[in-house]
């Protein structure tokens, strides 16, 4: 186990990996918020409800994008919002805070297990078929956080919960998804024949992938959102909480 000050060195470091996170007041004060959680003189709400494309019954949990990445995608989305917003910057940054020391100390990491399935069974009380989104913004950054992930899936069996990720490779993803009937892990980056395809972009490039991978017999789904009006994740469209390959139009 590492002291607590090599863990926020750690932190500070993999920050700097992200253009838009080079405040170091700000750094500290995420980091200050996810040492006052682990003292119980913060008890903030972890999972947020997203923006309108999705249904209200939806929450997610975010930590920052390009630093728990492999890279920076081509027009990743949740840049913008680190970009304009101060507040999103700082909460992401203490979310991510927050997930170092658990990872690296047993108590923390009891207390967070603990604290965010507390917020998710409050969720379920509040709607109908709840979903937990896991990453608006980030990825699944090391095996010791993808088994912290696992327990949450095994302690809230009663929400769907779902994430994308270019982390894993695609066996993992289907092992996993075949062992937890209520997790489903999206690919970001779907596999044929060892060539690795983005999995979003214009309308041809998406039905020609889509046809390479039912080909290939791996079930695909292109997302209707931009495609027809009216649609709303959680609602008339449920993909991603079943299927492994969904393709999506580039916005």
């Amino acid at each position: 186990m590492k002291k607590l000050q090599d863990v926020k060195t750690q932190y500070l470091q993999d920050m700097e990996k992200n253009q838009y996170y080079k405040n170091i007041d700000e750094l500290e004060q995420a980091w200050g918020m996810a040492v006052k959680f682990y003292k119980k003189e913060y008890q903030p709400i972890l999972l947020k409800s997203g923006n309108h494309k999705l249904n209200k019954n939806i929450i997610i949990w975010d930590i920052p994008e390009v630093v728990t990445c492999k890279g920076c995608c081509p027009s990743c989305y949740a840049l913008k919002a680190s970009r304009i917003y101060k507040n999103t910057r700082i909460m992401r940054a203490c979310h991510y805070a927050i997930l170092l020391q658990a990872l690296n100390n047993k108590n923390k990491y009891n207390y967070l297990l603990k604290y965010m399935s507390c917020e998710i069974q409050k969720h379920v009380l509040i709607y109908k078929n709840p979903i937990l989104r896991l990453h608006g913004a980030g990825d699944i950054f090391n095996n010791d956080y993808l088994q912290l992930i696992l327990n949450i899936v095994n302690k809230n069996k009663n929400i769907s919960i779902y994430t994308y990720t270019k982390q894993l490779d695609n066996n993992t993803i289907d092992n996993i998804n075949e062992t937890y009937k209520n997790f489903n892990i999206i690919k970001s980056m779907p596999c044929v024949n060892n060539q690795y395809y983005i999995n979003y972009g214009g309308m041809d490039y998406l039905q020609d992938l889509k046809n390479k991978l039912e080909k290939d017999n791996q079930k695909c789904f292109i997302c209707s959102y931009g495609i027809k009006e009216g649609v709303t994740c959680g609602v008339n469209c449920t993909a991603c909480l079943h299927c492994s390959n969904v393709l999506f139009l580039k916005h």
